[in-house]
C-alpha cells in the first residue's frame, strides 16, 4: 500500500507542476514564437497572475469540498491551459491561457498538501519529490528546444510548432493525473473510521448528568452542573478568528516560505546576466539553459530527502539561501566567479530552496503543534506565502532577464 501511494502522489506532484514549469522554462521560446521577446516578463506574470486567488479560494471556500471534485476541477484547468497555449492563435491569447496553467499548477498544489494530511508522515516526501521531477523534464524540454531550433529570425514557424507540440504532448498527462487520485492512491483508513459504530458509541459516549449515581439525582446537583456546563463553553469561533489564529500559528514557517522563494527566484534571474553576453547562445545546452537544469535538478534532490532526514530549523535554510543570493547579485555586477563553478552553486540554490519547501510542508503536515482540525488551513495560509516569494521574485527575475537580453 505505501508503494503503491507513493507512486501515486508522485505522479500527482510531477504531473500538477509539469506544465507550470514548462511554461517558465520555455518562457523564451514561447515569447520569441510571436516575435514578442522583449515581452518575456509579461509570460513569468502570468503564469503567476492568478495564484494567490485560487489558493485563497480553496483555503478560504472549499475545504469542505470532496477532494474528489476538487481534482477534477483542477484537470479541467490544466487542460484549458494546455490546450490553449497549444493552439493560439496571438501572444496575448497565450498569455491568458498560461495564466489558466499558472493557476492550476497553485491550486493543484494547495488540494494536494491539505490531502497529505491523511497519509503517513514520510509521503509528502512523494509529492514534494514528484514537484521536483517536474522542473527536471521542464527544463529538459526547454533545452530540447533550444537545441532543435535557435531563436527568433526565420525560426519562428518552428518555434510555434514545437511548442503546440510540447504542450499536446503534455496533455495526455492530465488522463494519469486523474488515474493517480481516483484509482491508484488508496486513502489510509483512519481509526475511527475502522471501529464498528457500538464501539465508537461505546467510547465516545460520555455519562448523562447524575449517571452512575445511586437514586435520583437532586435538582441542586443538577443545576449546579448545568451551570459549570453553561459557564465553562467558549464563545464561537468566527471564521476570521479562526484564520487569524491559523496565521499567527504558521507565521514563522510561512515567512521563511516566502523568503526562501524570493530568494531562490532572484538568484535565478541573475543567471541570466551573471556572465558577460558573448558566452550565452552558445552550444547546447546554452548556458542559461544549463544553468536552470542545474537548479531543478538540486530541487528534486533536496525534495526527495526527507525520508532520509528532517531539518527543524528552517531559517538556518532561509539565511544561507540570502547569502547565496547576495553572491549572485554581486557576480552580476563584478563577474568574478568562473564559468566552471556556476553550475554547482545553482544545484546549491535548488538544494536549499528544495529542502524549505519539503521539511517545512513535512512539519505542518505532521507536527503536533497544528491542530489537526485546523490542519488543512494552515497548509494553505502557508502556501500563500509561496505565492507571495514567487510574484516577488519573478517580478526581480524579469528586470533582470529582461535587462540580460541588452549588450553588457
Amino acid at each position: 500500500m505505501d508503494i503503491r501511494n507513493w507512486i501515486g502522489l508522485f505522479l500527482l506532484g510531477t504531473i500538477n507542476n509539469l506544465p507550470y514549469v514548462i511554461v517558465t522554462s520555455a518562457a523564451s521560446t514561447i515569447a520569441d514564437s510571436f516575435g514578442k521577446k522583449n515581452l518575456i516578463g509579461l509570460v513569468f506574470g502570468a503564469n503567476v497572475a492568478l495564484s494567490a486567488v485560487v489558493k485563497a479560494i480553496n483555503g478560504a471556500f472549499l475545504l469542505n469540498v470532496s477532494y474528489g471534485i476538487r481534482y477534477a476541477v483542477n484537470a479541467c484547468l490544466m487542460l484549458i491551459g494546455l490546450f490553449g497555449v497549444a493552439y493560439a492563435p496571438s501572444f496575448w491569447f497565450s498569455l491568458v491561457c498560461i495564466v489558466f496553467v499558472g493557476a492550476s499548477a497553485a491550486f493543484g498544489e494547495n488540494v494536494a498538501l491539505g490531502y497529505l494530511r491523511f497519509f503517513p508522515s514520510k509521503m509528502v516526501n512523494a509529492w514534494s519529490s514528484g514537484t521536483g521531477m517536474a522542473g527536471v523534464l521542464g527544463s529538459f524540454i526547454y533545452i530540447t528546444f533550444g537545441c532543435v531550433v535557435g531563436a527568433g529570425g526565420d525560426n519562428l514557424g518552428k518555434l510555434r510548432h514545437l511548442t503546440q507540440y510540447a504542450f499536446l504532448l503534455t496533455s495526455p498527462a492530465v488522463v494519469v493525473y486523474l488515474f493517480s487520485y481516483f484509482l491508484l492512491i488508496r486513502r489510509p483508513v483512519e481509526r475511527h473510521e475502522r471501529e464498528p459504530d457500538h464501539i465508537q458509541q461505546d467510547s465516545e459516549r460520555e455519562p448523562f448528568l447524575g449517571e452512575g449515581q445511586e437514586g435520583p439525582p437532586r435538582i441542586e446537583d443538577v443545576s449546579s452542573s448545568l451551570a459549570q456546563l453553561l459557564d465553562a463553553k467558549p464563545p464561537p469561533e468566527t471564521s476570521l478568528q479562526r484564520i487569524w489564529r491559523c496565521f499567527k500559528l504558521v507565521s514563522w514557517v510561512s515567512i521563511n516560505l516566502c523568503a526562501v522563494y524570493l530568494f531562490e527566484y532572484v538568484a535565478q534571474g541573475c543567471a541570466a546576466k551573471v556572465r558577460p553576453k558573448k558566452e550565452y547562445n552558445i552550444g547546447c545546452p546554452e548556458l542559461y539553459a544549463g544553468l536552470s537544469l542545474c537548479y531543478q535538478a538540486g530541487v528534486f534532490v533536496s525534495r526527495s530527502s526527507v525520508q532520509m532526514f528532517q531539518i527543524r530549523r528552517v531559517h538556518i535554510l532561509s539565511i544561507l539561501q540570502f547569502l547565496n543570493m547576495l553572491l549572485w547579485l554581486i557576480d552580476v555586477h563584478y563577474k568574478f566567479l568562473p564559468v566552471a563553478i556556476l553550475p554547482a552553486l545553482m544545484v546549491y540554490v535548488g538544494l536549499l530552496g528544495g529542502a524549505s519547501y519539503v521539511n517545512i510542508f513535512y512539519l505542518l503536515l505532521h507536527d503536533k503543534a497544528y491542530p489537526d482540525t485546523d490542519r488543512e488551513l494552515c497548509i494553505n495560509i502557508a502556501a500563500l506565502f509561496i505565492t507571495l516569494g514567487i510574484i516577488t521574485g519573478t517580478g526581480v527575475e524579469t528586470l533582470l532577464f529582461s535587462t540580460a537580453l541588452k549588450n553588457d
